[in-house]
């Protein structure tokens, strides 16, 4: 049975930010495309949370790279799974 999905707020400030970034930058197609990226890969993780491996700098946190430029941070709860975070790696190298 596949675990609800919940966002942090600064998750979701993240994900928006991320989102109008790509927009300005490459377009709106371009934004859609890694939105829908991003809903596939909160598919799975609500299928399979422990597809992913625990992160190395945050204790109880597991690390989806999404691309080179992007990971999600997200933590398994009982009955759900928090996104605490969508990182710029450039950004933010060691979070």
């Amino acid at each position: 049975m596949a675990l609800p999905i919940r966002y942090s707020h600064i998750a979701e400030a993240e994900e928006l930010e991320l989102l109008l970034f790509i927009n300005n930058k490459w377009g709106k197609q371009k934004a859609e495309e890694i939105y829908n990226k991003i809903e596939l890969v909160l598919y799975y993780i609500s299928l399979m949370p422990k597809m992913y491996p625990v992160s190395q700098q945050k204790q109880g946190l597991r690390k989806c790279v999404l691309s080179k430029q992007t990971s999600i941070y997200y933590r398994i709860k009982e009955d759900f799974i928090e996104i605490v975070s969508i990182r710029d790696n450039r950004a933010y190298p060691k979070f």
